[in-house]
């Protein structure tokens, strides 16, 4: 039995809405697995989270969240 148009344009809003969805959920997911890092992270006396930089100054954990925050800025 064919669908009709609209029950057809219906499906497809619902599959953009569960892919959206998704990697909402996706994203959410990276973003607290990053906050635990960050939790996780050595604290001086008054704490305050120290970051550890390599040898040119970069510090990785900054970088992917900045990476992070422009991959999902929508």
């Amino acid at each position: 039995m064919p669908v009709d148009p609209a029950q057809r344009h219906q499906i497809e809003q619902d599959a953009i809405t569960a892919a959206w969805e998704a990697e909402r959920l996706a994203a959410c997911n990276d973003a607290i697995a990053l906050l635990r890092e960050i939790a996780d992270l050595e604290r001086d006396d008054d704490g305050d989270v120290i970051f550890g930089a390599d040898a040119n100054g970069h510090i990785d954990l900054l970088l992917r969240i900045t990476a992070f925050l422009a991959e999902h800025d929508q």
